[in-house]
């Protein structure tokens, strides 16, 4: 049997129907707590440690060491649960099973003892991320495993943002409404408090009901699985999913950098110390309806087309941060919440498109690898997530910013500089990248044609 022919019995069954949206609302819910809890690490967990009195350098340091180790633990763990063989799910398992470490870890990272080192920062975030691994890369290789549809993965990466949308805007404001009836919450350690007891319940929570509620693919047991080196050259020659690794990785950094800068803007640039978490409670929202707008665009004119309008729109709203000043809270919040909408496109596209490019690799390797590819994406995001809060505290500290201290006119102004016009520039470098890429909804056609073809094909030589 051929490898071509062997992936035949890995393709989905399923019509290109709609995912019922119970079953789908019962999916997305994972990323509220989960989604949050990472966006919590870019916002606030840098700002606090080094407000608990660790050098800025070494959190920058500690953040990018820590995403080293998951060079090796996230194709390990994609390729697990690729050739995971039980009957229960073999994405399911390891999200159940990563429930327990990523709790653990969000306690102990995000309510810290009063006096920690870098050390207990570093061993914590570690577990974080190794938790974070065992959820995510199956959780998201579950979701491109639902539909087929082009179009469809759309719709399940929309749903799937919208909620870790509306999961950091509840972790935003709930301590806001604490602030408002007791007079706390406003510091970002009261903040990550308020996440760790949420996270200490929702998550276990929800992955037991997405367990219970959301079908799994089991493995076929007859498909000749690929070489690991021989299906890693297979992805690195699929050019489009390079293209669209590099785009989003140099993309994705932006809202990083600006993230793990956004507590010092408000309180050094604007001059505001207990408004960050509430102006944010405007930023969430207009994201949810800016991945709305670019998910119904994405349906006209295909979705790396509408990724490009949005990147667009990111750079032209990213530089405007430079007119904010002292005192200038109201256009503060009227640039975040155009960031917002324009943000909305940066991670369900590129998510969707992604669950594309896994067909392609199908074609070419004979083997279903949706794990490996999310694996590798995952390295992406931990590389967005580490060397954008690494860059963003190490040029900090390269400029003389004091994060507990005054800071003349100068480092102020490279703060101001470095928060608008870095992601700027990653911006446009992102929107080249993207320019003419080749997978478009007719050619995603021709490769599910081609992969059902292969299916009956095998069907055929089976009853033979």
């Amino acid at each position: 049997m051929s490898e071509a022919t062997a992936y035949a019995g890995t393709i989905s069954t399923q019509t290109h129907t709609r995912l019922p949206t119970r079953r789908l609302l019962a999916y997305a819910l994972i990323e509220f707590p989960v989604g949050g809890a990472m966006n919590a690490t870019s916002l606030f967990l840098g700002f606090h440690y080094a407000s608990l009195g660790v050098d800025l350098a070494e959190i920058g340091l500690i953040m990018m060491v820590a995403r080293l180790i998951d060079v090796l633990i996230d194709p390990a763990v994609g390729l697990m649960s690729d050739r995971t063989r039980i009957r229960y799910g073999r994405r399911k398992i390891w999200v159940i099973a990563g429930a327990p470490v990523f709790v653990l870890a969000c306690w102990n990272l995000f309510v810290p003892p009063d006096v920690v080192t870098a050390t207990y920062f570093a061993g914590w975030l570690i577990l974080f991320w190794l938790g974070f691994s065992m959820i995510n890369i199956p959780y998201y290789a579950w979701g491109a495993e639902l539909s087929p549809d082009y179009h469809e993965r759309t719709r399940i990466t929309t749903w799937r943002t919208i909620v870790g949308t509306l999961g950091s805007f509840s972790f935003l404001l709930i301590p806001a409404i604490r602030q408002e009836i007791f007079g706390v919450g406003g510091q970002p350690g009261e903040v990550l408090a308020v996440i760790a007891v949420v996270t200490l319940f929702a998550v276990p929570a929800l992955v037991a009901f997405a367990a219970l509620n959301v079908p799994d693919r089991e493995m076929d047991a007859h498909v000749q699985q690929v070489p690991l080196m021989r299906g890693i050259r297979v992805m690195a020659g699929n050019a489009p999913f390079l293209r669209l690794l590099a785009a989003f990785t140099i993309v994705g950094l932006g809202p990083v950098l600006q993230g793990a800068m956004f507590p010092f803007f408000i309180q050094h640039v604007v001059g505001d110390t207990t408004s960050g978490p509430k102006i944010l409670l405007i930023y969430y929202p207009t994201v949810a309806c800016g991945i709305l707008v670019w998910a119904a665009l994405a349906r006209r004119v295909d979705k790396h087309r509408a990724w490009m309008t949005g990147m667009t729109m990111m750079a032209i709203v990213t530089v405007s941060y430079m007119l904010v000043g002292q005192g200038d809270l109201l256009l503060m919040t009227m640039i975040l919440g155009l960031s917002g909408i324009a943000s909305g496109a940066l991670s369900a596209l590129p998510a969707s498109m992604k669950a594309d490019v896994v067909d392609l690799d199908a074609v070419e390797s004979g083997e279903d690898r949706a794990g490996l590819f999310f694996a590798v994406w995952s390295l992406a995001v931990k590389f967005i997530a580490a060397v954008g809060q690494g860059l963003a505290f190490t040029t900090l500290a390269w400029i003389g910013f004091e994060a507990k201290g005054s800071n003349s006119p100068d480092e102020i102004f490279g703060l101001r500089v470095f928060y608008s016009a870095g992601p700027m520039v990653l911006y446009v470098i992102a929107l080249l990248l993207v320019w003419g890429y080749p997978i478009t909804s007719k050619r995603h056609a021709e490769l599910r044609r081609e992969l059902a073809e292969r299916r009956e094909s095998a069907g055929t030589s089976g009853v033979s």
